[in-house]
């Protein structure tokens, strides 16, 4: 028999065998670099080692069964006759608080939710990015199977006792083509209280009443692979016309094709149409995360406007519910209708005529309470120390390129750095800029910044991207130059070259923290005016509250029922409580309780869909805030 540990005595990371993690500093310089580079060899490896045809030499285990809806062997609670609860979260793996938070809320035996008693699920499933900022054996104990442990420790040497767990991977998880995430989910291990099944980065489980759920790894919205579509082909087949699905994947493909990507909806338009209703079954849910917020679609009947619909055996529902752990994402820009696939798709063989979906009015947080959120952007010399640094650093590069342009070339070290000295005494803010491109350090820096700040936009090739990046590298220079100028004026007593040493440690500390500034103004602004950068303007702030998950039953009468459950604030302090029960929690928190609330009314599904989709809501922008 399996030997369990003890329960730790401290709360030392020695004795908890793991680290409490910080919330990621996504505009931290390093780690803005060390992050491109997996981006960088996670394309390499998606493209010529994808771990998923690799797989295929792995068995694949036959779709989970939970369709009887009684109770796994040796599991506490009674079999309910053909009810079952489980649970869905995501984008969980970032710092302590906001993460441990999370798993304590899934670990509790039941939560009261306006009235009713949900207990925990009998499953968990972990939707897409379990660990951020990239993927390793450590990360994922630090900042997932350490706080998860902790919130649901495990106390049965039996696993077949404990709810089961089933993950996708995200693209932060496939960062290393998928190794780490491999090791930990894939071989039958225990992650605290929950016990993983799979053999490969896909799964399928089979639910009561004819519900299925099938967790789909599309890689970056790229390609099905061949092993997988063969895997589900082969689960499809034991499907039967008027079964329902509900499709997890790991990123929401409709909100890309709805920022422009056409084809970003094509390989779950593929899926669905080519496997899941060509044996007559239906996807009535799709969940996904990757945007760290909830918001919810709903299928709605094309060109009408009248009355909202009931919940109650409405159409097929999108959710995104993605605030597992990680920074907040924003929803004032999340756009009021969606067509799927969109008419621009050039996909051979695309679903006609397409789908037409409508933003649910409750989302979490709400539009007015994200744009709030979005000026706390001020702050962020706070949160990203390491930038006024590096700007700092740019701005005296930019001074001594712009000084060597206006003295006289000097012999040695200390010539050249009296005539730097020189050059920026004497230049004046006309000479200064003059500075920018009458010498090739000075150019080179000036169209460095310049393609710097079309490159942040994400959308330099379009107009609106390019307007905008320009706007903000010319600022920018504009400022580097006001800095000097200003530094230079301070600095005009000291003789000779000491005017260096007045005029470069103020250009580094006020010019890097002028230019932070001005980085975080254009991102609101870039935001407020032209919705560009609104993830960065967001992942900068690393709000560690408003979090989600979706609590989820099917009950007797072969229903869905979905509760989506918030948090507005998180604990930010944790009493270790060594001398609990051998079950109970390690931590407790100590500045606030942790209280979760029905984020909108529950929704509740019917397997079979309506012949006609509920009506629309009305023209599009009719919600507020759209």
């Amino acid at each position: 028999m399996t030997q369990l540990p003890p329960r730790p005595a401290d709360d030392s990371e020695r004795a908890l065998g793991f680290a409490r993690a910080t919330m990621t500093r996504w505009l931290s310089p390093s780690l803005l670099f060390a992050t491109a580079v997996r981006v960088g060899i996670s394309a390499v490896l998606g493209s010529y080692a994808d771990k998923r045809e690799e797989m295929a030499a792995l068995p694949a285990a036959p779709p989970a069964d939970l369709s009887d809806g009684t109770e796994p062997p040796g599991y506490a609670e009674a079999p309910d006759g053909g009810e079952l609860w489980f649970d869905y979260v995501s984008d969980l793996g970032d710092g302590f608080d906001a993460t441990y938070a999370m798993a304590s809320l899934l670990a509790t035996p039941s939560l009261d939710l306006a009235g009713t008693t949900t207990p925990r699920g009998r499953m968990l499933v972990m939707g897409g990015d379990q660990c951020y900022p990239t993927p390793s054996i450590t990360g994922y104990e630090n900042k997932l199977i350490g706080p998860y442990r902790a919130a649901l420790p495990r106390t049965c040497p039996d696993p077949a006792g404990a709810p089961r767990l089933f993950v996708l991977p995200g693209n932060h998880d496939w960062y290393d083509g998928l190794t780490a995430f491999m090791r930990v989910f894939c071989q039958g291990s225990s992650i605290g209280g929950w016990r993983t099944e799979q053999t490969r980065s896909y799964f399928a489980v089979q639910l009561p009443h004819r519900w299925w759920l099938l967790g789909i790894d599309i890689q970056f919205d790229s390609y099905i692979d061949d092993p997988q579509r063969r895997y589900f082909i082969e689960i499809a087949a034991q499907m039967r016309p008027g079964d329902a699905v509900i499709l997890c994947s790991a990123k929401p493909s409709w909100l890309s094709a709805a920022d422009g990507d056409a084809e970003a909806y094509a390989v779950l338009d593929y899926f669905e149409r080519t496997i899941i209703r060509k044996v007559g079954a239906q996807v009535r849910v799709s969940l996904t995360g990757d945007r760290h917020h909830y918001a919810r679609y709903s299928e709605c009947a094309r060109d009408s406007e009248r009355a909202r619909y009931t919940e109650v055996g409405g159409a097929a529902q999108k959710f995104t519910a993605g605030g597992g752990g990680a920074y907040l994402s924003a929803t004032h820009r999340l756009p009021q209708r969606l067509v799927l696939p969109p008419a621009a798709s050039r996909a051979p063989g695309k679903s006609d005529p397409p789908a037409h979906y409508e933003l649910a009015s409750s989302t979490f947080p709400d539009a007015q309470t994200s744009r709030r959120l979005a000026a706390g952007i001020v702050g962020l010399p706070a949160f990203a120390p390491g930038l006024i640094a590096l700007l700092g650093g740019v701005h005296l590069l930019l001074a001594l390129a712009i000084g060597g342009a206006g003295g006289t070339t000097g012999r040695g070290a200390v010539g050249r750095l009296d005539a730097i000295a020189a050059g920026l005494r004497h230049a004046g803010v006309p000479g200064l800029f003059e500075g920018l491109v009458n010498s090739v350090p000075g150019l080179a820096l000036s169209l460095g910044v310049m393609g710097a700040g079309v490159a942040l936009t994400k959308a330099g090739r379009t107009a609106r991207g390019g307007v905008a990046g320009v706007a903000h590298g010319l600022t920018q220079l504009v400022l580097a130059v006001a800095v000097i100028a200003g530094a230079v004026a301070v600095a005009s007593p000291l003789p000779g070259t000491w005017l260096l040493a007045g005029v470069l440690p103020l250009v580094v500390a006020v010019g890097g923290l002028a230019a932070t500034e001005v980085l975080a103004a254009y991102l609101w602004l870039a935001d407020r005016i032209a919705g560009l950068n609104t993830n960065e303007l967001f992942a900068a702030q690393g709000i560690a509250d408003y979090k989600n998950f979706l609590r989820l039953r099917i009950g007797p009468d072969g229903q869905l029922t979905i509760y989506p459950v918030g948090v507005r604030a998180v604990p930010k302090r944790w009493r270790f409580a060594p001398d609990a029960a051998a079950g109970a929690p390690w931590f407790t928190p100590i500045d606030r309780p942790l209280e979760a609330f029905l984020i909108e009314s529950p929704i509740t599904i019917t397997r079979a869909a309506p012949d006609q989709p509920p009506d629309c809501l009305g023209p599009p922008g009719a919600r507020e805030g759209a």
